[in-house]
């Protein structure tokens, strides 16, 4: 399965005026939803699917994440690590503060507030594979 970097860039700008929330409101998005629909962007699989389908509040998320043994955990269930150098455009990766993330490039993107937030690179803990 190859990704579409262009696709990547054409997700991120859908998105410019998306909100940071747990339901699931029009235009609302968490760090989850975020990156699984950013990689569904690019390869045409959604790898958190399983999960994001279970909650509609904060709470809801925390008690998924729990069941599943913690957030990386859960998501290397569906998604190959790769490591930290290795990590590419458009791979997806978890922040040290525990926040799921896409890779730019020497940034890593993922939801704030409004729109999207942006955190240099060194911040990256964990890489997934987007393929």
């Amino acid at each position: 399965m190859s990704r579409d970097s262009a696709a990547l860039i054409a997700f991120l700008e859908s998105r410019e005026a998306w909100r940071f929330g747990y339901d699931r409101a029009p235009m609302t998005h968490d760090c989850a939803r975020a990156m699984s629909d950013g990689i569904k962007a690019q390869t045409g699989r959604a790898p958190l699917d399983r999960f994001a389908s279970e909650w509609t509040t904060r709470r809801g998320a925390l008690r998924v994440i729990r069941r599943h043994g913690g957030l990386a955990a859960a998501v290397d269930t569906v998604m190959t690590r790769v490591d930290l150098p290795a990590a590419q455009r458009g791979d997806a990766g978890m922040t040290r503060d525990g926040a799921l993330v896409l890779i730019e490039g020497d940034t890593l993107v993922g939801p704030a507030d409004i729109g999207w937030q942006r955190l240099p690179r060194e911040q990256l803990a964990i890489a997934w594979s987007a393929e």
